[in-house]
């Protein structure tokens, strides 16, 4: 009788213990010393019937990247008796991931000697998914405040570098115009040399300003597809030097949206030309595959390769300026600071991987916006000349009042110079001009002071006004509504805003 008794009272026991076991949050597994499930709770039914799992492997189940170092914990613990917490991942049979964390608990027999593991885990998938998102938001922000830090370098930089360029490139153009310089083959390639080394200054310039953010996109109603076809298209030679197919997946019905086709233009060129050089270094042929598609109002664009993927431990670096894995004179490491920059300043959001199959991958979200109004844009032909109208010249830099003076005089117009805000001001209101080329960053008076003193004193000569700058942060002249000349600028440039204020002869 008291034998029936105990063992009721066991049953019992078991039948408390089961309903405890699960109805737990964590997960309960009871294996073997050689890993085999005798027993598991049903909330491991992410992996299947769990009736299925008892006598199977439990480390079969376990993402092949982390199995061994699993079963190196595992039987760590049973040596020493003591259980470890450890961090894995499990494979679905859908491909999916599940975030584990398990303690290892030994259970011994009589004599102390290790009998079973009893494993304790929790599904943190959800917790680590979170984490991975503030985490990707938090980096968003450190590389953002990166950029802006290095803006405001770059802003001065900028603006001392594109006078003298403006200077330089405006006199080459000049010196191409000169009969006696066209007449010597060799003059005119020192000076169309010089010329293009200027332009590469340039560019050079541009490009720091494009990551660090400060251009404002000049953004059309345009196709992304078409954009990357033209890339391809244009960058194929470079592609085949370097063994490398392009392969597009392009969706067709991908809606259209407004960006800067320039710079979209620049930032696949730069992902594809990186991908080629790291199939190029690896020293086989390649693949680089664009993918788009279109999901949640916004156009997804993947760039992926089939080289040697992204260095470990740099995932975190690779967007920052200057930082490149390339060989030393091989890269500026501005090219995914850029590619960043353009991103961002389109609203959307970049990613980049290893493939799991090798190979790196970039993944662009951009929002989809509505076409904006363009106001017309007439085609323009090529010189023209005036009749001798009055342009006020008002800059302190005296190579480009200069060079301006001259460019002015072959446009048969007729300049006047002033250095200063209120040189500028004594003039404007004695006389009256055509045009007016002003600075914007001026000692004493800028020149959106001086233009909003112009447009109380004499609004006439508001519609008459082209601001000059140098600076990449001029972002209140667009709101001038103005014509505005990014220094360094062409003849033809200048020639262009001159015509949309001043008519024809």
């Amino acid at each position: 009788m008291a034998d029936e008794r105990a063992q009721g009272d066991m049953d019992d026991s078991f039948l408390h213990f089961r309903t405890i076991a699960e109805n737990l949050t964590d997960m309960l597994a009871l294996v073997d010393l050689d890993g085999r499930r005798l027993y598991c709770t049903p909330n491991y039914g992410f992996l299947g019937d769990t009736q299925k799992l008892i006598g199977k492997d439990s480390f079969a189940e376990i993402h092949p990247e982390d199995r061994e170092r699993i079963k190196n914990v595992f039987a760590e613990t049973v040596r020493s008796g003591e259980g470890q917490r450890a961090y894995y991942r499990f494979l679905l049979k859908d491909g999916s991931v599940r975030y584990i964390e398990s303690q290892g608990i030994v259970v011994k027999d009589a004599g102390g000697k290790p009998e079973k593991v009893l494993l304790v885990s929790r599904d943190i998938t959800e917790k680590k998914e979170l984490e991975e998102r503030e985490r990707a938001i938090e980096q968003k922000l450190m590389q953002a405040d990166k950029l802006n830090a290095l803006g405001k370098t770059v802003s001065g930089v900028a603006h001392e570098l594109n006078n003298p360029l403006t200077g330089i490139m405006a006199y080459c153009q000049l010196l191409l115009r000169d009969e006696g310089i066209q007449a010597s083959t060799r003059y005119r390639e020192d000076v169309e040399t010089i010329f293009k080394e200027a332009e590469r200054c340039r560019n050079i310039v541009k490009s720091l300003t494009t990551f660090a953010r400060q251009h404002k996109p000049e953004k059309t109603y345009l196709g992304v597809n078409g954009l990357i076809q033209d890339v391809v298209r244009l960058n194929a030679y470079y592609s085949k030097n370097c063994g490398v197919t392009v392969e597009l997946d392009l969706q067709p019905d991908l809606p259209k949206t407004m960006a800067d086709y320039h710079q979209l233009q620049q930032m696949f060129v730069n992902l594809l030309v990186n991908a080629c050089d790291a199939i190029c270094a690896d020293g086989r042929p390649g693949k680089v595959l664009f993918r788009t598609s279109f999901s949640g109002g916004r156009i997804i664009v993947e760039v992926e390769d089939d080289g040697p993927g992204i260095k470990e431990g740099t995932l975190d670096s690779i967007f920052d300026p200057f930082f490149t894995t390339k060989p030393e004179g091989k890269g500026t490491g501005l090219g995914l600071a850029i590619v960043f920059g353009i991103v961002s300043e389109h609203g959307g959001n970049i990613t980049a991987s290893n493939r799991p199959e090798g190979g790196a991958r970039f993944v662009i979200e951009l929002p989809v916006n509505g076409e904006e109004a363009a106001g017309d844009r007439k085609t323009l032909p090529g010189s023209l000349l005036w009749n001798g109208e009055r342009v006020l010249i008002v800059d302190d830099e005296p190579c480009i009042v200069d060079v301006l003076v001259r460019i002015l005089r072959i446009l048969k117009l007729s300049p006047d110079i002033a250095r200063d805000g209120q040189a500028a001001k004594e003039k404007l209101s004695r006389f009256d001009y055509a045009a007016v080329l002003c600075d914007y960053r001026m000692p004493g008076m800028s020149g959106t002071e001086l233009y909003a003193w112009v447009a109380g004193a004499k609004p006439a000569l508001k519609d008459k006004w082209i601001f000059l700058t140098g600076s990449v942060r001029a972002d209140t002249l667009e709101a001038e509504n103005r014509p505005v000349l990014r220094k360094p600028f062409t003849i033809e440039l200048l020639e262009d805003a001159l015509r949309k204020i001043l008519p024809a002869r």
